[in-house]
Formats: C-alpha cells, structure tokens, sequence
C-alpha cells in the first residue's frame, strides 16, 4: 500500500508540473544540463520529466544537481525539493507556522537570538520610529511575510528626512518591520562586504529529544546586497568543522573557486565561530517542538552568531556534482535521522 501511495503521490506531482508546465524555463534548464553530456535537448527535456515521476525531482532540482551526469543508484541519494515539501507538511504542526512565516511574530518569539533591535512600525508611532532612525546610519525595512529576500529595503539614516512619510510609506508598501543593520565578523566581511554572508543550517528535532543537524551551507552574497541563491548569490557546502568543502556556485551552475569580487578562496574557507554556530542551532532547534524540521540562516557578528529567520518549509541544499565531484546526496542523511 505504501508503495502505491508514493506512486500515487509522484504521479500527482507530475500532473501539476506539466500543468503549470513553463516552456521557456524548462528548455533553459534542460540547455545547463544538455552542456554537461552530449545528449541533445529533447532528449535532457524527456530525462527531466522521467526523473520527476521517479525522484520526485523539480525541473530546478534536475538541473542543480547535475541530475544528467548521474547514474541512477546516485540519483536515489538525493533530497528534493518535493521530497522536503512532504516531510516538512507530515512533520511540522501547521497551527503553529505563523511563528516562521511572520518575522514580526519570530522576532517576538527568538528576540534573544536576534543580536539587533527592531521595530513594528504599525504598533509604534512617528516619534518612536524618530528616535529607532536616529540611532543608526542605516536601517533595514522588511516585510514580515516576505520569501527570498523579496520585500527588504536597505535605507541610509541620513537619507530620510520626513519620518512621518517614511512610517505612511512602510505601512502603504507592508514593510512594517524595522531593524537595525546586522555588522558581520570581519572575517565574514572579507569574504564579500556588500551583503550579510549567512549560514542556511538544516536541524531536526527527533522524538528523543536529540537535534540532527541535516546540512550546513555557507551562502554568499556577489554583487548583490543579499545572498540569496535566487537573488544572484552562492552556495557551498560545510564539513563539520565548518570549511567549505568545495567552490560555490550560482543559480546558473558557474563554479567559483574564488570569489569573483574579492578574490577570497572559497574552497577550504574557514567560517568563524563555528563551534558556537553549532551550539546556536541546538538551542533554536528546541525552542518550538511543534516544528521539529527546521532550516535557520544565521548570521554572524563580530561578537557571535545570530539568528536571521527560521523556514518551516526549508529549501533544499547539496553538493553539486560537477563543482564538487561529489556524487551522493543527502537524503540518507535524512533518513538516519528522521527514520523514514
């Protein structure tokens, strides 16, 4: 029965995808992929569709990990997207994700993680946001339900000259969330300086209490104010002493041993604090039980790790082939852990 079940499941995910099915973005991914072997388009397009019946792997998720140069017992090893999806729905109590989809209530809930000062502009009025705008060169202004970096602005202090307009701004706009500008660790700083340089760290909180750290990714920022994978920034992956295990690479599959702006190795790049970044997560990890799957970007300042914000619904992230020469992903991992 079970078997019939996650077949029934695949195939309803295929129906949806073909549904929605977006031409143009699935040839562009299906070209990544064609350059990789010698098989011609139509052909990647046709393996595309089979590994999502398959592996339940998204169109993105094909591409991403080299899905075209795998052999079908390394295919299996890898966590998908749809695959996180299902746990994080079985898992995680859905009476309780408001407190990770608004980051007014999660400031609320992990204010003694947050390491900044914030604001609700809606709660406060024109002279108590006066005095917050005052007492910093810049701040930050978000929406409290926005995903992927969409709905932040960064603002210079010495820029805003009527408070009153900017509160009528924030609240007409939603970014009703102020914070103060996180100073991350010079050493952090040094690897690219124009965004925040972030950890997406992937935990899970088992029925005996013991936290599973599932993945531990370093994102980086290129060119851009923040490091999001679809906002033109990098990913690599963490050993467990917390090194780069290999290059970065961006949402297009380009390989960066070094950083394209700075010049920093990344491949072998040392994160600070990683001792107490471990430490961190655990505590997080057992502040709502509720949602024992969690994936938390942290930040960090020159005096410790801080938390970002908390995704019930986590992204998935592993080592991509070509770049890494690692061909075996994560989902055993998750397994062990979740005992699935």
């Amino acid at each position: 029965m079970g078997a019939v079940n996650r077949l029934y499941r695949r195939a309803r995910f295929f129906v949806r995808r073909i549904v929605s099915f977006d031409r143009e973005r699935v040839l562009q991914f299906a070209r990544q992929s064609a350059k990789l072997s010698k098989a011609p388009v139509w052909w990647v397009a046709l393996d595309m569709a089979w590994c999502a019946v398959r592996y339940e792997t998204t169109f993105e998720n094909y591409s991403e990990w080299d899905f075209r140069i795998l052999r079908g017992r390394e295919r299996r090893t890898y966590m998908t997207d749809p695959k996180s999806f299902h746990l994080s729905r079985k898992l995680n109590d859905n009476t309780q994700r408001a407190i990770f989809d608004d980051k007014l209530e999660f400031a609320a809930r992990f204010g003694d993680e947050l390491g900044r000062d914030w604001l609700d502009v809606a709660k406060t009025d024109v002279e108590q946001l006066a005095q917050f705008v005052r007492r910093f060169d810049r701040i930050i202004t978000k929406n409290p339900g926005g995903v992927g970096g969409n709905g932040i602005t960064m603002r210079a202090a010495a820029d805003i000259h009527d408070v009153a307009a900017l509160r009528a701004e924030l609240i007409a706009s939603g970014q009703t969330l102020v914070e103060e500008v996180l100073v991350q660790h010079p050493e952090m700083a040094r690897l690219y300086p124009g965004s925040v340089n972030s950890l997406r760290m992937v935990t899970y909180l088992d029925p005996d209490g013991d936290v599973h750290l599932l993945a531990a990714v370093l994102k980086v920022g290129n060119g851009g104010v923040i490091d999001n994978f679809s906002n033109g920034g990098m990913y690599t992956m963490l050993d467990e002493a917390g090194r780069a295990l290999h290059a970065a690479s961006d949402e297009e599959g380009r390989p960066f041993e070094t950083h394209p702006i700075t010049g920093v190795e990344i491949t072998g790049y040392q994160v600070p604090l990683y001792p107490e970044i471990l430490e961190l997560v655990d505590r997080l990890a057992r502040r709502v039980p509720a949602l024992p799957y969690i994936g938390w970007d942290i930040a960090i300042t020159p005096e410790r790790p801080v938390v970002i914000e908390g995704n019930h619904n986590t992204g998935v992230f592993q080592s991509k082939p070509s770049v890494s020469g690692i061909r075996q992903g994560l989902l055993p991992r998750y397994r062990a852990a979740m005992r699935f």
